[in-house]
């Protein structure tokens, strides 16, 4: 299959690969549009579990909700951020003290609300592109 020809469909923004969602989805745009669409129906939530786990100085529920949310990113071609879950989640791991923690976790609350903003806007590029794919 040739990945120029569907990139010329619809182009990513640039911090998302295109290619594993290519892979993934090869070019069902409406089946994108829903995978996003069901990843922000969950985002706040998820995301909510994660800050108050960490408020509460819960790392083992910390540990879960990272681990819960961690592969979303996947589905809409945000490995990166994958990985960013990972490496909080292996912290959680190896460290049962919530302060040893603190950085990955300021990092990861930014990472996370950049995440959703990319995450809709997006979402609402496919839904146009969608509606009228051929402007």
């Amino acid at each position: 299959m040739n990945n120029e020809a569907l990139h010329k469909n619809f182009i990513f923004n640039e911090k998302i690969d295109s290619e594993s969602l290519f892979s993934l989805y090869a070019d069902d745009y409406a089946y994108m549009e829903e995978v996003f669409a069901t990843t922000l129906q969950h985002f706040d939530e998820d995301f909510e579990s994660v800050k108050a786990a960490f408020n509460s100085g819960n790392v083992p529920d910390l540990k879960r909700a990272i681990h819960k949310i961690k592969p979303t990113f996947g589905f809409v071609g945000l490995p990166q951020v994958q990985q960013i879950c990972k490496e909080l989640e292996e912290e959680c791991q190896n460290d049962n003290n919530i302060d040893a923690i603190r950085d990955e976790y300021k990092r990861i609350v930014t990472t996370l609300a950049e995440t959703k903003d990319l995450i809709e806007t997006e979402y609402r590029r496919l839904k146009e592109f969608n509606t009228n794919p051929n402007p």
